[in-house]
């Protein structure tokens, strides 16, 4: 993380020297002088960090060269905010510019004596690192990288006994039937997993297997390291087929050359059928540097691949099959814990004082094998009593860090993080601000990333595009565990394996990057920078100050903050959601710094104008908060990229809530670098929906309370709109018509519509977006089929319809809806069928039907929906629900393929979920 924290430096130096020459002065040298020497430390720092996990005084010189990383990019900043040009005219703007010079001046003094203060510290630090023999990055280094090829924590999975392995039976069953049966060409199997999971114990099971023993002619085994060496894995190959054959190596195998390799290779392999495993594959460029050496010859030859790479059998042009590794389920989870932690007692039985807290211990490992082996192990070396064992729960990250039996599992699940790049290392780390077992949001993360500065620009890619692009890295090498994919196959929720979790928070601390407030002792001069508060978490004392502290992030909902926020001067991030606040305090508005303030949940009704003050405020998040109005003050925001701010409420007779938005003040046209801004209720100002149109770099757009007088300013604003991606309109009442005919150039690429509102007829517009993935239409109340006009839409994934359709059928033609994947129809009450052409709707996962009082039955042609898994009624009536009764239902036939049929339905006063299939 030095690597990182000088690296971010470097970059705002860069930054400074490029762009803000007229501001530096008599300081410019300085800068320029301290940019050279912090080069050259950078030069050292990555042998450095390497040999630090296991050098004391190596680690203490990458932390002092992390500190004053640190305190250069604090100096940075405050100079950057200091000196940031004004904006305005007339004479008291001059006066105010005279003023403001002359505090340059003191400031720019100031700046002058704080770079030479940290120039002394970089030039100190550099002339110790000669203590330590540091290889320069372009120098060959014998580092831990080179030692790990002789202390290789993969190799013991090799050689485990049968009665060490647990739960591989069905997935060896498989493999092998992968391998022996299949066609005749050459065709690969990824087996894919996180570090730990039992990848090549369970590849080196079926290696070793009879039925491959039998029908393959040779065999190889090949372990690929982070830093292979192409030649190195052709010749280890050439020389592990001949071995395992009893053929004779060539005399010059040590002297082939890469070309001479792939030929001698090619040759021994053309009339064989071989199977060959490249064991923890790190890079697909692995695979491209000797694909030329096995030949497909039609034999049915195999090639396996263990990885932690999800994406590397997209990258094979002759992949077949991936098999993606799970965790141990619990009960085999069980069994293999007890048989190492619990090796002495009689049949290796859990006593029963101890099994609460071992399947305490056993929840962390998450059905890890090799987790549930060092722990379990490592507990057969204790007492069995409960405090010996309560130690380990409480201080599995000490242990992990320091206990030789946990070296092994320690590095294993390291090897993933260490092979990160630089970028992906301070997101990762990142991840430990969050509680155990935290349900992950994906764009509430990548909010985070930005604002940070974690997420480098991209050219032709928005920031949040980029930082989606990291997040899907991780999970690609599965560092992060998806929860939950949407319907457009993005993460929706994720989450950290605990012991990974418990490694980048010891890995946080270590490097000040994170500290978590638990009770653990935060020492007076720690420089603490940034803070999570969690669930269980103590008040922070009074006396601990914490000036450095760039971001606190709270996810606690009865944390106080009675003590204010006065000592977190140079706070950059704020995240209080569902902190039990109840009016905005006054402090917040000196945290001058503040790019991020997250309100969410709160009980706070009124924001001040003093908010005006956050000038360099990015992101302002208010969403479910009471704030209904937003203070004048908000218009001098010019830095706000992201305003939202929206609360639902349900009436008791509605099945869907109403949307609650906030009230703008005039002038709100000035902030041109609102990307998100949501939900602005317009009620009779009509000169504000024409207002909105001056805010040309929305992405998101969500308006509620329109009338249907206000329909040409509408039109007029959303031609203006032309890279709204999402829009979310919303009238005034359920009969208030919208009018769109004028409306000549939507915006090209939209993709979410959401249309609350009467409509005259559905807007013809909408069927042109090619884009358009998920459309909501409400109380449109249309009297034409809006399946016959949407049909067509090409990327429409998602469509829903409440109270949109008057009539009494519903069509849908062959072809028709090709990506559609989710399907409601609520509250149609004058429907009556519903015809789907065969062929229609073909990857269809999900049909919802609410409230449709008068449909007779299940969709004609529902039984050639051969995806779909979920069929969820809402409120329907008796007789179609007696319709696909099964065994007497008259059309059950047609509805017996769907996974699961799920009735809800209003009982005594509440709603009761039933499953029907």
């Amino acid at each position: 993380m030095a690597m990182i924290a000088v690296q971010v430096v470097l970059e705002k130096l860069a930054s400074f020297v490029a762009e803000e020459t007229r501001f530096l002065g008599g300081v410019r040298g300085g800068i320029v002088e301290l940019q050279d020497d912090l080069y050259s430390m950078k030069s050292f720092l990555q042998d450095a960090e390497e040999r630090s996990e296991s050098d004391q005084g190596l680690r203490a010189w990458v932390k002092q060269v992390r500190d004053v990383a640190y305190d250069a990019e604090d100096i940075l900043e405050e100079f950057m905010l200091r000196f940031a040009p004004s904006h305005g005219s007339g004479f008291t703007h001059h006066l105010c510019n005279s003023y403001r010079s002359i505090r340059k001046l003191s400031a720019r003094h100031r700046l002058a004596v704080q770079l030479q203060s940290i120039k002394a510290r970089v030039k100190a630090i550099s002339e110790r690192r000669n203590a330590f023999s540091l290889n320069r990055i372009d120098m060959p280094s014998t580092s831990s990288a080179t030692v790990e090829k002789w202390h290789d924590p993969r190799l013991a999975a090799l050689y485990l006994d049968e009665a060490d392995v647990v739960g591989i039976e069905n997935p060896k069953h498989r493999l092998v039937s992968w391998l022996v049966e299949g066609e005749e060409k050459l065709s690969s199997i990824s087996v894919v997993g996180m570090g730990g999971l039992g990848k090549t114990t369970l590849v080196k099971k079926v290696y070793d297997s009879q039925p491959i023993r039998r029908s393959f002619d040779t065999h190889c085994w090949v372990t690929v390291s982070k830093s292979f060496a192409s030649t190195e894995l052709l010749r280890v190959a050439l020389q592990g087929f001949l071995v395992t054959a009893n053929e004779p190596v060539p005399d010059n195998l040590q002297s082939m050359t890469n070309l001479q390799l792939i030929d001698a290779l090619r040759d021994y392999l053309q009339r064989r059928r071989y199977v060959i495993v490249l064991d923890d594959v790190w890079t697909v460029n692995a695979w491209e540097t000797i694909k030329y050496a096995f030949p497909d010859c039609n034999c049915g030859s195999r090639i396996i691949f263990t990885t932690r790479l999800s994406n590397l059998a997209e990258s094979i042009e002759n992949s077949s099959h991936v098999y993606e590794l799970q965790a141990l389920p619990e009960n085999e989870a069980w069994t293999l814990f007890c048989m190492k932690a619990f090796r002495g007692e009689h049949k290796a039985v859990c006593p029963p004082e101890l099994e609460k807290m071992s399947r305490n211990i056993l929840k962390k490992c998450e059905g890890l094998p090799l987790a549930i082996v060092a722990i379990g192990g490592l507990l057969s070396k204790k007492k069995n009593e409960g405090l010996e064992w309560k130690k380990v729960h409480d201080c599995l990250a000490t242990e992990l860090k320091s206990n030789n039996d946990l070296g092994s599992l320690r590095r294993i699940l390291q090897l993933s993080y260490d092979d990160l790049p630089y970028y992906l290392k301070q997101c990762y780390l990142y991840l430990s601000v969050f509680p155990e077992d935290y349900l992950i949001k994906r764009m509430k993360l990548i909010r985070l990333w930005i604002v940070e500065r974690f997420v480098e620009e991209k050219q032709g890619f928005t920031m949040e595009e980029v930082a989606e692009e990291y997040l899907n890295e991780l999970v690609n090498r599965s560092l992060i565990q998806v929860v939950e994919m949407n319907y457009f196959n993005r993460v929706k929720t994720c989450r950290v394996h605990d012991l990974m979790r418990e490694i980048i928070q010891m890995k946080s601390r270590e490097e000040s990057f994170v500290m978590i407030a638990n009770g653990a002792r935060i020492g007076q001069n720690e420089k603490v920078r940034r803070l999570s508060i969690h669930e269980n978490s103590e008040e922070v004392h009074s006396d601990m100050r914490f000036p450095y502290l760039w971001s606190l992030l709270s996810f606690s909902s009865h944390y106080s903050f009675e003590h204010g926020f006065r000592n977190y001067k140079l706070l950059r991030v704020l995240n209080l959601d569902r902190a039990p606040l109840y009016s905005f305090l006054p402090e917040l508005v000196e945290l001058i710094h503040l790019r991020y303030l997250s309100l969410r949940w709160t009980m706070i009704s009124e924001l001040p104008d003093t908010i005006r003050k956050l000038k360099y405020l990015e992101i302002l998040d208010l969403k479910r908060s009471f704030v209904s109005s937003l203070p004048a003050g908000i218009t001098q925001l010019t830095c706000l990229c992201q305003l939202r701010n929206y609360r639902h409420s349900f009436q008791p007779s509605s099945f869907f809530p109403d949307t609650h938005g906030m009230r703008v003040p005039s002038g709100i046209g000035r902030l041109t670098s609102l990307q998100k801004l949501g939900s602005v209720e317009v009620n009779e100002d009509y000169e504000l929906v024409r207002e909105l149109g001056k805010l040309t770099s929305l992405r998101r757009l969500g308006i509620l309370k329109l009338r249907e007088e206000q329909g040409m300013d509408l039109c007029y604003t959303l031609d203006r709109l032309k890279h709204l991606t999402s829009l979310y309109l919303v009238s005034l009442n359920k009969t208030e018509f919208l009018q769109f005919d004028s409306f000549s150039s939507p915006p090209k690429y939209l993709q979410r519509l959401y249309l609350k509102c009467s409509l005259p007829a559905l807007p013809g517009w909408i069927a042109s977006l090619q884009y358009i993935s998920k459309l909501v239409l409400q109380y449109s109340n249309l009297k034409s089929d809006p399946l016959k006009a949407l049909q067509k839409l090409p990327s429409l994934v998602l469509l829903e319809l409440r109270q949109a359709y008057a009539g009494e059928e519903l069509c849908c033609d062959p072809s028709g809806f090709p990506k559609l994947k989710k399907l409601g129809l609520h509250e149609l009450e004058r429907l009556r069928r519903i015809r789907i052409a065969k062929g229609s709707m073909p990857v269809l996962e999900r049909l919802d039907m609410t409230a449709c009082t008068v449909l007779e039955t299940v969709p004609d042609g529902i039984e050639n929906l051969k995806n779909i898994e979920d069929l969820v009624l809402g409120d329907m009536p008796s007789t179609f629900i007696k319709t696909i009764e099964r065994y007497s239902g008259e059309d059950f036939w047609r509805v017996q393929h769907i996974t699961t049929i799920t009735r809800i339905y209003e009982s005594r006063g509440r709603w009761v979920s039933e499953t029907l299939l």
